[in-house]
């Protein structure tokens, strides 16, 4: 006779009861969570902006600083300049004999502004490469042919003279601070030399020529 194969349920095994302080756990590690995820949105929203502050601090000081440091550089660039005469007179002479020297990058050194310095070494360099820069110096004319006339600036003086341009030319002009293009169809003109004085070292250097 067969063995009836009878399968009897499995009964877990009772479980070990647990301590009060295992029953306290769960909660206090779910209100370190909380705690923790609440001071991560704090520092967020209230550091960021202290943060914030304390780096545009940082820089607007440093700027003022720079800038205070460029002003007195400048000052005393200034104040050391010696390309310039007591008079425009004098300041035009030197320039001008500078220039047939071939010294072009003193020459340029005679004009006011930093940018028309730039501007008028590169025109000489070409005018140098291109072995016209002595005509170009010749045709300037003497002191004696220019005339001052009235100028609206008290630290300025503004001088006139005639010239006869022998052919069409296309010439850059100051508009604010860039140039514009204009040409000059040959014949009879007048143009103007324009001297403001450095203050600072007591000589007259170029404004615009």
């Amino acid at each position: 006779m067969d063995t009836p194969n009878f399968q009897f349920p499995q009964i877990p095994s009772p479980q070990t009861p647990r301590t009060p302080e295992e029953i306290k756990k769960p909660k206090k590690t779910y209100w370190k969570f909380i705690f923790g995820f609440l001071g991560i949105i704090l520092a967020v929203f209230v550091g960021y902006p202290v943060t914030k502050t304390i780096y545009d601090s940082y820089w607007a000081d440093k700027a003022i600083k720079d800038y205070w440091k460029w002003e007195q550089e400048y000052k005393e660039a200034l104040k050391n300049d010696t390309y310039g005469g007591k008079t425009p007179q004098e300041t035009y002479e030197k320039f001008v004999e500078t220039l047939k020297k071939g010294e072009i990058l003193d020459a340029a050194k005679y004009y006011l502004r930093d940018e028309d310095r730039i501007t008028a070494y590169k025109k000489f360099e070409k005018m140098q490469n291109e072995g016209i820069l002595p005509d170009w110096v010749n045709k300037l004319p003497k002191w004696s042919e220019m005339k001052e006339v009235e100028y609206w600036s008290s630290t300025g003086k503004k001088f006139v003279y005639e010239y006869i341009q022998a052919k069409d030319e296309v010439v850059k002009i100051r508009d604010g601070d860039s140039f514009i293009e204009h040409k000059y169809p040959a014949g009879k003109y007048q143009a103007d030399i324009i001297f403001e004085i450095n203050q600072s070292a007591n000589i007259w250097k170029i404004y615009e020529l």
